[in-house]
């Protein structure tokens, strides 16, 4: 008996049943089309993303727009660039905010991540304007940035910790940015000092984004993009871009890890691993608001109800952060305890600003009162912090952050007075200003809507963001004028020393100021005269009359020139008596053995200044006659007074 099978049997169609393939494509087609707005939709409705992808796109192009324009930055028409464009993507804002309002409601969020995403790129255009024409970040080569490019041109040849001039050295210093920096110069092989402009540029510019992103978590979409601009005008030196990265984040990683926001909390893992970032980014933040962070803990842990899930949960962040930042913190840690506890000096340099900012709201330094907005919006912060104690949640944490970062900078006032040691404290501004910015924007966001309620007020729907408005057109004119370079005194001076700094072969950048410039440094001729001897890439220790050679060239120094500028474990005092003997040394032959059996090791290389038959390196004199030619290589006719001495 034969069975025949149908294909309803084999779980097939028929084949009258089937459709056809022209029909399966339109179904296919229809499908696709009903699936493309559905997941525009789902893109709108995350605005983190739409942030990102606004930034990734525009980024790009504001960063090369500078030069594709070829305007003088020290001109007008050099501003006039990021005023106009900032003031032309406002407009936009603007009138996209009155559309979406009007036909497409649900696509607000997604336009306040867009415009997050924009203004970030609009500060690489700010910032890129301000440094077209020289390859040099703000600052030039001069004071912290002398030291941070010679920390990124040490880490071209090393991937763990590392000093900036003392190879063995682990760094005192989060080394995390000028790692990246350097690492990537070895990626892209383009020289260091080269890249440090564009890391600042990028930093100070993912500082917005970053803000955006975390805040939004908490915080409405609008309320967040107005908080991430804020926290940067507040405080956004370019200098310090990775400083700023990490505040930014500091801010509302402690209100999602320490206390209970109204939203779900960051994951444990995630909170750690910021944790981690900030020790290695920028710790200093952390130790200003111990204090304070603290008590945030100990009010959290009360709270809870589920406390030992809360500490369970602080364990984890902790250990993850530990173990992030473990290739920094434990390196140092163990020298430190090993070497005898090292010698603070670095904080023996007091600021001309150790006294300024210590009440940021009352501190209108700008003669055009640029900074009036800013500073009335940290005294309505202020204000709110103290209201709102009890009305919302994030006024406890926010206040506890500014006020034992206040507190740190009082206490560190007593012990300078008693020690000369200023622990930074100046700092702490930077800190308590930008929560108090912060806490101006939710308080505004609070307080005004109840205000109109309670008058029974409902303002015309065109006004309703126009406060934001005013504070972004203000934003552009302020950030523009604070750092482009200086135009009749008004301007900043670290984009103007990017411009005045020498190049390493000679001259200067295209746009450098007539006056103001430092003297030429001849690093190219001395690099050639050391290499005659020693062959390409030299691993000989160097004491050099200006430390711009270690900007340039990875090579390892003795000491560094600044005493302030020494870490704690280089023991800089005994280094300098070490070096203070030798210059006192005439017989050359026991002058050749001890500096190359100092108490910290030998010294192969010297890069003084002639003066006559003394050869100068800070205060200290050598002569001549010590470096005898049948134990070093001498070339004392280099440009710029320049003489150098290679061991054989």
């Amino acid at each position: 008996m034969t069975v025949e099978t149908t294909p309803a049997d084999l779980g097939e169609a028929p084949d009258e049943a089937r459709p056809t393939p022209g029909v399966v494509a339109a179904a296919d087609r229809t499908a696709a089309a009903r699936r493309g707005p559905r997941q525009l939709r789902a893109v709108l409705r995350h605005p983190g993303l739409v942030a990102v992808l606004a930034w990734l796109v525009a980024t790009p192009v504001a960063f090369v727009l500078p030069g594709i324009v070829g305007k003088d930055p020290f001109t007008v028409a050099g501003r006039a660039l990021p005023v106009a464009s900032g003031l032309l993507l406002v407009s936009a804002v603007l009138a996209a905010a009155a559309v979406a309002r009007r036909w497409v409601p649900t696509a607000m969020d997604a336009l306040a991540g867009a415009s997050a995403g924009l203004a970030g790129a609009w500060l690489v255009l700010v910032l890129r304007s301000a440094l077209y024409g020289t390859p040099f970040g703000f600052g030039g080569l001069s004071g912290d940035m002398l030291r941070m490019t010679a920390s990124v041109t040490r880490y071209t040849v090393t991937t763990a910790s590392a000093d900036t001039n003392i190879v063995g050295l682990p760094s005192e210093y989060p080394p995390l940015y000028a790692w990246l920096v350097g690492r990537a110069s070895v990626l892209l092989d383009q020289p260091a000092w080269r890249l440090l402009a564009d890391a600042e540029v990028l930093f100070i510019s993912a500082s917005l984004l970053a803000g955006f992103l975390l805040w939004r978590r908490q915080a409405g979409a609008w309320t967040a993009f107005a908080i991430s601009c804020v926290a940067v005008l507040a405080w956004s030196d370019p200098r310090k871009a990775y400083e700023v990265l990490a505040l930014v984040i500091f801010i509302p990683w402690v209100l999602e890890t320490f206390t209970r926001p109204p939203r779900n909390r960051l994951h444990w893992l995630t909170s750690g691993l910021l944790g981690g970032l900030l020790v290695v980014l920028y710790q200093a933040w952390l130790v200003y608001a111990a204090l304070g962070l603290m008590v945030i803990i100990v009010l959290a842990w009360r709270a809870e109800p589920d406390r030992w899930a809360y500490v369970r949960r602080l364990v984890g962040v902790a250990v993850v952060a530990t173990v992030t930042s473990s290739w920094y913190v434990l390196p140092y840690g163990w020298t430190l305890l090993t070497d005898g506890g090292g010698q603070l000096v670095s904080d023996l340099y007091t600021s001309p600003y150790y006294l300024s900012g210590l009440l940021p709201f009352l501190d209108i330094q700008s003669a055009d009162g640029s900074n009036v907005l800013l500073r009335a919006l940290q005294l309505v912060g202020m204000i709110g912090l103290v209201w709102l104690l009890r009305r919302t949640w994030w006024a406890p944490p926010l206040l506890l952050i500014a006020g034992a970062a206040f507190a740190y900078r009082l206490l560190s006032m007593v012990r300078f007075l008693l020690t000369g040691h200023t622990a930074f404290a100046h700092y702490t501004v930077r800190l308590y200003g930008v929560v108090l910015a912060i806490a101006g924007v939710l308080t505004l966001v609070h307080v005004v809507p109840l205000v109109l309620r309670r008058l029974r007020v409902v303002p015309p729907v065109g006004l309703v963001g126009a406060p934001l408005a005013v504070l972004l057109a203000w934003g552009v004119t302020a950030y523009t004028g604070a750092w482009m370079p200086s135009i009749n005194g008004s301007g900043s001076s670290y984009a103007t020393a990017a411009h005045a700094e020498p190049l390493p072969g000679g001259g200067y950048p295209r746009f450098a100021p007539a006056s103001g410039r430092p003297a030429w440094f001849p690093v190219e001729p001395i690099r050639l005269a050391v290499e005659d001897v020693t062959g390409p890439d030299p691993e000989r220790v160097t004491v050099s009359v200006d430390e711009r050679l270690f900007s340039y060239l990875p090579w390892p120094g003795y000491l560094s020139n600044d005493r302030t500028a020494g870490g704690t474990l280089t023991h800089w005092d005994e280094r300098k008596a070490e070096l203070a003997a030798l210059a006192t040394q005439r017989d050359p032959a026991a002058f050749a053995a001890e500096s190359a059996a100092t108490a910290y090791g030998p010294i192969d290389v010297f890069v003084l200044t002639r003066d006559g038959d003394e050869l100068i390196w800070e205060d200290l004199r050598f002569h001549r006659d010590q470096f005898d030619e049948r134990y070093w290589a001498v070339r004392d006719d280099l440009p710029a007074q320049v003489a150098v001495f290679v061991r054989r």
